[in-house]
């Protein structure tokens, strides 16, 4: 079966993911993300012109909260009007604002959106982890210059991200010491052979790092814990943005920090827009 897709905004993912789609025989039209032999609508205005069953959209839907996030376009499109065009239709994005997802609800049900998050899925989401590691492996080792093997290396959080994270590290032959809270995540850590630390135990050891990764979305390195670290020590912040470190009080301290948030978008491509087709089509399928 064909299916109607109506694509809006979005980062390269969401142009390959455009492109597979159209490839597999489907009708495609894109606004805000110009994509190589598919229609491209010109104005906001005719996009109700167009017949479409569902709508894909940027990951995250917004950097603002008022407009969808358009990076590789001038044209803007609002949340508002973006709620207008997929009323009636199913939606996909990542990171879907609760004001949106609100419209589910609503008693009519022929204008009800139905709401698919790319970020509260499972699969997609575990999945993500590898192009992200991957790539925090790769701006450390550009980063400093040198091989990491051997090096200590800090993994601050041990969800999903700190989990692949940390066992790419030990292959490459790190000494890895993974930060956590939760004694079953501790024991886990151990069960692993990495070197378990607890929360409140984390500061006596940053002095020992080459290298710190962060995945805690909150800020966790603040000043009390940054004036612990040798000032050659490498922090990658995997948290979204803002991010968990104090970036002003770090570069006053002369400790680089790089925040590298959305990195299978921006290092492995391909491979994040086969996972974000998966998870259309399952979708789609219900």
């Amino acid at each position: 079966m064909n299916y109607n897709f109506l694509i809006i905004g979005g980062d390269k993912r969401i142009s390959i993911l455009a492109k597979e789609l159209f490839k597999d025989g489907n009708n495609v039209y894109t606004y805000a993300n110009e994509v190589e032999d598919i229609e491209e609508i010109d104005n906001i205005e005719n996009i109700k012109n167009y017949s479409y069953d569902i709508v894909i959209s940027s990951m995250p839907l917004t950097k603002n909260n008022t407009n969808v996030y358009t990076p590789l376009s001038e044209k803007k499109i609002s949340i508002e009007q973006l709620k207008e065009i997929s009323k009636g239709k199913k939606f996909i994005a990542g990171k879907i604002p609760q004001d949106f997802i609100n419209i589910q609800n609503e008693k009519i049900q022929s204008n009800a959106i139905k709401c698919f998050d790319f970020l509260k899925d499972e699969v997609t989401t575990i999945l993500n982890t590898i192009p992200t590691s991957e790539g925090a492996i790769q701006i450390a080792m550009e980063e400093t210059g040198y091989t990491i093997t051997n090096m200590k290396a800090l993994v601050i959080g041990f969800g999903r991200v700190g989990k692949t994270l940390a066992n790419m590290l030990k292959r490459m032959g790190l000494d890895v010491h993974c930060e956590a809270r939760k004694e079953t995540d501790l024991a886990w850590i151990k069960a692993y052979g990495y070197k378990a630390i607890p929360l409140e135990k984390m500061k006596n050891n940053l002095c020992k790092m080459d290298l710190i990764f962060n995945t805690v979305p909150f800020q966790i390195l603040d000043k009390s814990t940054l004036i612990l670290l040798n000032r050659n020590t490498l922090i990658i912040d995997l948290a979204s943005a803002p991010g968990g470190v104090d970036y002003d009080i770090a570069k006053k301290l002369g400790i680089k920090a790089i925040l590298a948030s959305a990195l299978p978008g921006k290092v492995a491509p391909n491979t994040a827009a086969e996972y974000l087709e998966n998870f259309v089509y399952k979708v789609i399928s219900k």
